[in-house]
């Protein structure tokens, strides 16, 4: 009978997976996470204000 393993790859086999085939792709890749950083960083911002009793503008 056949066995089943599940396996889960490491962070190096995942960036493999994930990493753009041309510069191109990279550079969109790496404006994509910064706008993702800038934006969850203003979130966070707009919760803590408002958790503080501030207005969010």
């Amino acid at each position: 009978m056949a066995q089943i393993i599940k396996l889960v790859p490491n962070d190096t086999e995942i960036e493999a997976f994930t990493a753009p085939r041309n510069p191109k792709a990279a550079d969109d890749l790496q404006h994509r996470r910064e706008v993702k950083k800038r934006l969850e960083e203003l979130l966070a911002k707009a919760e803590l204000k408002r958790a503080m009793g501030g207005d969010f503008y």
